[in-house]
């Protein structure tokens, strides 16, 4: 049984501690959350993938920005379907450069594909058309 002597004797200690203890905690238990979490990912692989996968949009992402500058019209007025060989040309180059890659980001290189394919229509959106300058009548 508890002793009604000491445990009334404690509650104005208890009242006067309290508040600094929810600071304490509130600081504390985020922080401690944000460290497991992050053990975590390195224990799963998570974070390696996400890496693994940034670096193959960087890679498709520079490689389809050079084939737009290099276009004429920017590619703007170009309709370029999955299976064109502009794609095909990327997404093998991007297959044969980064294999490992591919395998820590679990990507299937049937997939590059369309995420080269996807790339492309992101920088067309962004595009104007270059139109040639008007001929002058002699």
């Amino acid at each position: 049984m508890t002793d009604s002597t000491t445990a009334v004797a404690a509650a104005p200690l208890v009242a006067l501690v309290a508040p600094y203890i929810l600071a304490v905690a509130g600081v504390v238990v985020p922080a401690l959350v944000g460290l497991a979490l992050g053990e975590l990912k390195k224990l799963t692989g998570l974070q390696a993938r996400q890496d693994a996968a940034d670096r193959i949009d960087a890679m498709i992402e520079d490689k389809v920005g050079s084939l737009v500058a290099g276009a004429a019209d920017n590619l703007a007025t170009t309709s370029i379907r999955i299976g064109s060989p502009l794609v095909g040309d990327i997404a093998s180059s991007v297959i044969a450069a980064a294999p490992q890659l591919l395998a820590q980001a679990g990507i299937n290189p049937a997939a590059v594909a369309g995420m080269v394919h996807g790339e492309i229509g992101k920088w067309q959106a962004g595009m104007t058309s270059v139109s040639p300058p008007p001929a002058k009548a002699p």
